[in-house]
This record gives structure tokens, sequence and C-alpha cells, in this order.
């Protein structure tokens, strides 16, 4: 546009001067040549002005693909920016579940850990309630037992005085029986003018004091086999209190073993 706006103005000059030397044809001849001059200039100007109008257009269609471009790239940043942010966020997202998971594994090992030990403790207090209860049981019976047999010995020893008593009680009389009847039976031999010391009166008395012999040592055996047997009662009552305090132990523990294992 600018090359051809001299190029027109130097043709209008030229018309111009030749209009100024020249008669009436010669000024329509100039006058057509400025005509076609003028509408030279107007078609260039038009092709200026439609090629600067082109070169604008295409400016502006680079200059929108530029901006479309830097558009494009700063959307592309900003996608990458937007994921990273969001590939950040995820991560601490990630990361604060993982922490909160772990928070909540730790309290939960806790409780887990408490409940055992609570469990635990209550099945110590369990066991130790039950076994005190058992030995309660056990130390109960044993002192009825003791009770028992102390009142058994207590009657035991009453017996044996009373076997005792009796038996020296018995043994007087023996020999009272004794003594009194060697005093008749001397006396009966002497009426007779026999002599304690002669053959018949000897074996007289020796009779009696063998039959009194004997008399003693069968209240002895007597005696003994009552003693024996009171004796073999309260050991016998002793033996089963004895077996009875196995058999309730025996059982006390089945019963602790099948409750608590």
């Amino acid at each position: 546009m600018t090359t051809a706006l001299p190029l027109a103005n130097s043709v209008i000059g030229t018309v111009r001067s030749a209009n100024a030397g020249q008669s009436g044809a010669a000024a329509q001849q100039a006058a057509a040549q400025q005509a076609a001059a003028e509408l030279e200039y107007k078609r260039q100007q038009d092709a200026a002005q439609a090629a600067a109008a082109q070169a604008a257009l295409e400016q502006k269609y680079r200059e929108e693909a530029a901006a479309a471009e830097r558009n494009a790239q700063a959307a592309a940043v900003a996608r990458q920016q937007q994921a990273q942010l969001e590939a950040e966020a995820q991560a601490r997202q990630w990361a604060h579940d993982a922490e909160l998971r772990q928070r909540e594994q730790e309290l939960q090992r806790q409780k887990d850990e408490a409940a055992a030990a609570a469990a635990a403790a209550a099945r110590a207090k369990e066991m130790d309630d039950f076994r005190s209860a058992q030995e309660q049981t056990l130390a109960q019976l044993r002192a009825s037992q003791e009770q028992t047999v102390r009142s058994k010995e207590a009657d035991t020893q009453t017996q044996l005085a009373q076997l005792t008593a009796a038996a020296d009680a018995a043994e007087q009389r023996r020999l009272t029986a004794l003594r009194q009847a060697v005093g008749k039976t001397r006396a009966g031999l002497g009426a007779r003018g026999v002599s304690a010391q002669d053959g018949s009166g000897e074996a007289i008395l020796l009779g009696l004091t063998n039959s009194s012999e004997a008399e003693r040592k069968n209240a002895q055996a007597t005696d003994q086999l009552k003693r024996a047997a009171i004796q073999q009662s309260l050991d016998e009552a002793k033996r089963r209190n004895l077996l009875e305090l196995s058999q309730l132990a025996d059982r006390q523990r089945l019963e602790y073993m099948s409750k608590f294992f």
C-alpha cells in the first residue's frame, strides 16, 4: 500500500501538468487519463486496504492461534498443576487415612489388650474365688471331722476309763472272793482235821487259785477285746474322715479343672 500511493500521485501530477499546457481535446484526454488515474488510485487504495485487512486478519489469526496455543499451554500447565495438586491432596488424604487407620488399630489393640487383661483378671478372680470356696468347704469338713473325732476320742477315753474302773473293781471282787474262798476252805479243812499243807488241802487251795486266775485272764481278755473294739471304732472313724477328705479334694480338683481348663 505504501508503494502504490507515490505511483498514483506521480500519475496524477503528470496528468495535471499536461492539462495545464493543452487545449480542450487535450483537456478531455487529460480528464480521461485523470479519471483512469483516479480509478487506478482507488483500485490501488482498495487493494492496499484489502491487503492491509488480509494482513490484519492473518495477524489476528496468528495472534488468536498464539493466544489459543498459550491458553492451551496454560490450560495444560493448569491441568498438570491441578493434577499435581490433586495427587498431592490424594497422597495427603491417603496418608491421613493411613494415620487414622493406624490410630484406630492402635486404639483397638489397646482396647483388646485392656479387655484381655480385664478378662484375665476376672478369670483369675473367679479362679481364686472358686478355689477359696473349695478350700472353705474343705476346711469346714475338716473342722467338723476334727470336732467329731475329738468328741469320739473323749467318748473313747471315757469308755476306756470305765473299762479300767470296771476291770479294777472286778479284780478287787475276784481277789476278795478268792481270799474269802481260801479262808472258808482253810476253815473247812481245819474243821475236818485236814491241814492246808497236806496234798489234798493244797490241791483244793490250788484249784481255787487256778480258778480265780483263769477268771482273771478271762476278764483281761474280755477287757482287751472291748478296748480293741473301742480303739478300732475310733481308728475307723479317723480313716473314714481321711477318705472323705481325700474324696472331696479329688472332686474339687476335677471340678476346678473342668471349669477352668
